[in-house]
């Protein structure tokens, strides 16, 4: 609870004059968050080098850092521009999928590999049951 109030005091200062993000419906979107996750979105490459390095900043200013090493980059485009020659932002590695809250979620946008995965998790965990 205490790191959820001091992410809240650090994520509130990187985001006090930052203008960036994308717009959905109508509201501009830069970061999600849940617990200790906290998901940055941008609409460009160097947009979130910029956010990157400013939450880097203030998070450094409060003895806190950023874990690379469990850190991740997607990139989701429409028209699927050559994005995969892209192997790093920053110091994060980029990738075509993660496992995020529990849900896979891929650069396509799709849900499919997501239900598919489910599926297999559902069919393991039948054959593991036994007749009472």
């Amino acid at each position: 609870m205490l790191f959820n109030i001091y992410s809240e005091f650090v994520m509130r200062q990187v985001l006090d004059n930052w203008n960036g993000g994308i717009t959905i419906g109508g509201s501009k979107i830069s970061n999600l968050r849940f617990a200790h996750n906290t998901t940055l979105i941008a609409a460009s490459q160097e947009e979130l080098v910029a956010l990157l390095n400013i939450l880097e900043h203030h998070s450094a200013a409060y003895g806190l850092g950023i874990n690379y090493n469990k850190s991740k980059v997607m990139i989701v485009d429409r028209e699927h521009d050559n994005h995969r020659e892209i192997k790093s932002i920053g110091r994060c590695e980029v990738g075509e999928s993660f496992v995020y809250l529990g849900s896979l979620i891929d650069n396509s946008g799709s849900c499919e590999n997501e239900i598919r995965r489910r599926i297999q998790h559902a069919r393991v965990a039948m054959t593991k049951l036994t007749k009472i």
